[in-house]
């Protein structure tokens, strides 16, 4: 259930407690936090690997033995490749490092590890994410070779044991135990995925959206049709403006300070909806979850929301 923290600010002259107001209100989502259902648009111009982002997950099956990868008992331990029919133990959640470098996070949270950064045995039983649990996928088509921080590749040579020993340049052909067939989940289209896919220049693609998506031109419309209030869904990491942690980019507070001037000016009320929490309160994209997983209930996680809360309520 999402989490709605709610923090009134009126920009105009409150009414008296027994004449209440009379509210007509719109909902200004996926300005200041990115929900893609809303601007895929933004996810479509992502240059490379657009389908390979945050909390992506991914099937791998042998194309050689035609069982699929396995983190067996749901991880922290072997990597097999036993299983005829996929579910949660065959399903990896993609942590984007570059356009073509990921790690794998198996069903218990664990990451995917090669041995030595290559060269052995595969394993998930990392808590934190290094360089051995960094995997380049190298794709033709639904073809993947999958090539460790050492430069070997992943095979399957047998079901009983993953293993990242595979030198060279692997070719294409079907007995190849280094190809195998991904299949791939695109489920979350979020402020991270977006922030983070585009590494490379995301001022300036947040930058021309807020200064677009929503513009006074906006106001003046509702209050021409009678709506005098306005609900805008902020993220967390507002609070630290105009340098949030990665990979959040900086601007929002900004535009929002702009929605109150334009709000003074149309004598519109505003309502801060604080709609991604610290450690993402649920598992969807308008968390801002980085994977599905969620924290938000761990101490720091709640006492940072307070901060922000209090923060917001200063506007």
């Amino acid at each position: 259930m999402l989490l709605s923290i709610l923090v009134v600010a009126t920009v105009q002259q409150g009414l008296a407690a027994a004449s209440p107001p009379n509210i007509r209100a719109v909902n200004l989502g996926g300005w200041l936090v990115i929900e893609g259902w809303m601007t895929m648009s933004l996810f479509d111009k992502i240059p490379n690997n657009n389908d390979l982002l945050d909390g992506t997950q991914i099937l791998l099956k042998s194309l050689k033995l035609g069982k699929y990868v396995s983190a067996e008992n749901s991880g922290g331990g072997k990597m097999v490749v036993n299983r005829q029919n996929p579910s949660s133990w065959e399903t990896f959640k993609l942590w984007r490092v570059s356009s073509n470098r990921f790690y794998l996070r198996v069903s218990n949270n664990m990451f995917v590890s090669a041995l030595n950064g290559g060269g052995s045995t595969v394993d998930s039983t990392k808590d934190t994410p290094k360089e051995w649990e960094t995997f380049k996928i190298v794709r033709n088509k639904s073809l993947v070779h999958i090539k460790t921080f050492n430069g070997r590749y992943l095979q399957a040579k047998d079901e009983s044991q993953l293993t990242a020993d595979y030198s060279g340049e692997p070719g294409w052909d079907n007995n190849n135990p280094a190809v195998f067939i991904m299949t791939v989940n695109t489920a979350l289209r979020g402020e991270f995925q977006l922030a983070n896919a585009y590494s490379r220049a995301p001022q300036q693609v947040f930058d021309r959206h807020r200064n677009n998506f929503i513009t006074e031109g906006d106001f003046q419309f509702l209050a021409s049709k009678g709506i005098n209030a306005v609900r805008i869904p902020v993220g967390w990491w507002i609070a630290y403006d105009p340098n949030p942690p990665k990979p959040f980019v900086g601007g929002s507070m900004k535009a929002l300070d702009n929605a109150f001037t334009w709000a003074s000016k149309h004598n519109i009320k505003v309502i801060i909806d604080l709609h991604a929490a610290p450690g993402s309160q649920n598992p969807e994209d308008h968390s801002a979850s980085r994977d599905g997983v969620s924290t938000w209930r761990q101490e720091e996680n709640i006492a940072q929301t307070l901060e922000v809360i209090d923060v917001l309520a200063s506007k």
